[in-house]
């Protein structure tokens, strides 16, 4: 594990999840964007899937952590629409951080349409919360019945 890779030290539980893990499966997690000094509130509906194995781009998965990625982003794209968005987009960057995570943001009924959809955390009303208020949402989402499928 590269000491320098946020992402590794958000699976090895050595960064604070507010939300704990969503998904815990052998070859991949998910969670929670955490409030970060750099972000200390952020957008409500950001969750992550990311891999256990430090392995920068999509491209470079094993099928079996492909199908893994793939699982566990339908089942929380399906928790996030239970809980209150009309949609959930996913988006693979990698630019930030070289260690495999996949966005997901959930699009709430009262996002205005003119805001675009890799733009739904930034306008001036996008729900954003601490550490409490993503600890509620991650309760919600854990009550679903899509992130409990298989």
């Amino acid at each position: 594990m590269p000491a320098d890779c946020l992402v590794c030290r958000e699976v090895a539980g050595e960064v604070d999840l507010p939300s704990g893990l969503l998904v815990d499966e052998p070859a991949v997690v998910g969670f929670h964007l955490p409030p970060l000094s750099e972000n200390p509130t952020p957008y409500l509906g950001h969750v992550l899937v990311v891999t256990r194995r430090h392995v920068a781009r999509l491209g470079d998965l094993t099928p079996d952590e492909a199908g893994a990625v793939g699982r566990a982003t339908a089942r929380l794209a399906g928790a996030l629409t239970e809980t209150g968005a009309d949609w959930v987009y996913s988006a693979v960057i990698g630019t930030g951080v070289p260690h495999f995570h996949l966005h997901l943001l959930a699009r709430y009924p009262d996002t205005p349409r003119d805001v675009p959809w890799h733009a739904v955390d930034e306008w001036e009303g996008a729900r954003r919360g601490g550490a409490a208020e993503i600890a509620e949402l991650s309760r919600r989402l854990r009550n679903t019945d899509s992130l409990f499928r298989s």
